[in-house]
């Protein structure tokens, strides 16, 4: 397992296949899609995390996706959206945005796509015709 240690700040993307353990910040998208990546209670990551489980310990601001389980201990903060097949909330954790849990790697793949800007894929309304009165 590989590991950014408290004190460590990364600015970018982080890539690859092995597990990763952050006590330290990063600022960018982490995408280990075969991995565990583990944020310890100290660590940071404002950015979106994808990965085959997370462990949130620390804080996340970003959208977690997991192709397998994602838990959020006590001390774990995210201010972002979730999607898993499986999601663990221990009491005391603190979650602020959208969950979808228990749908596989295709939900946990959209996850990771941005939202649709509003109105996109939305028919215009079209003015009903005056009905004739009786």
């Amino acid at each position: 397992m590989s590991s950014i240690s408290e004190g460590l700040k990364i600015k970018g993307e982080v890539q690859g296949t092995e597990d990763l353990r952050v006590d330290g910040e990063i600022e960018g998208k982490i995408n280990l899609p075969g991995a565990v990546v583990v944020i310890g209670p100290k660590g940071r990551v404002n950015g979106d995390v994808q990965a085959r489980e997370v462990v949130l310990e620390g804080s996340v601001r970003g959208n977690l996706a997991a192709r397998e389980r994602v838990r959020i201990a006590t001390t774990g903060k995210l201010e972002g959206d979730v999607a898993a097949e499986r999601l663990v909330v221990e009491e005391g954790a603190h979650v602020s945005g959208r969950v979808d849990a228990g749908a596989g790697e295709a939900r946990a793949q959209a996850a990771s796509r941005p939202a649709p800007s509003a109105g996109a894929g939305v028919p215009a309304a079209t003015p009903a015709s005056p009905r004739p009165h009786s």
